[in-house]
């Protein structure tokens, strides 16, 4: 979870709506320019968008985050909230696409933004299974994705992912785990019931 606090801020646009925008900082600041507008602004809710992903050495394997968009911290805001009195004191930034509509997202990429902000900025593990010797996705993010996979690597359990955003394919690992297909069985009975 991003930021405890900011959590009924975020069910809020999640139910009643929001304006999204996008700043671009330098790589490696965008965590800290998120923590510095969430802790400054009450009506702010700014994501960095990470992953989990796995790592092995020498036999030992990790899951660790990520950071999926280098440079890039998601803005929500209530509808007609004027960005430019976002300010930074410690982190440079720009709002991308400030020419148009002071950059505010719109089409696909607010339809992306929305999925950030319902993922809360974290992509996890998705849960797969085995059927036959291909992989079957079944839950988490990489169902959601499932028209965006090129390619499966079984092996080291993660899929290549193809996304279109701000007028650039972005490809990226994502990890799933593979799981009992019978916890798959009943967990889904659970839901009928």
């Amino acid at each position: 979870m991003a930021n405890e606090d900011k959590q009924p801020l975020r069910q809020d646009f999640l139910e009643n709506g929001f304006d999204a925008y996008v700043f671009f900082t330098l790589s490696g600041k965008e965590v800290n320019l998120a923590e510095e507008l969430n802790g400054k602004y009450e009506d702010v809710y700014a994501l960095v968008l990470k992953k989990m992903i796995h790592r092995s050495d020498h036999g030992y394997k990790w899951d660790e985050e990520s950071v999926l968009i280098k440079g890039y911290v998601f803005i929500f805001v209530p509808p007609n909230y004027d960005i430019r009195y976002i300010r930074s004191d410690n982190n440079p930034y720009k709002i991308l696409k400030w020419q148009i509509e002071l950059g505010k997202l719109f089409g696909d990429d607010l339809t992306y933004a929305e999925w950030v902000l319902q993922q809360d900025g974290m992509i996890g593990v998705s849960k797969a299974i085995k059927v036959n010797s291909k992989v079957k996705i079944v839950d988490g993010p990489l169902a959601e994705l499932e028209g965006y996979i090129v390619k499966y690597d079984p092996r080291n359990r993660n899929c290549l992912v193809e996304l279109h955003f701000m007028n650039r394919d972005i490809r990226t690992w994502l990890p799933f785990e593979y799981t009992d297909q019978n916890y798959i069985m009943d967990t889904k009975k659970d839901h009928e019931e």
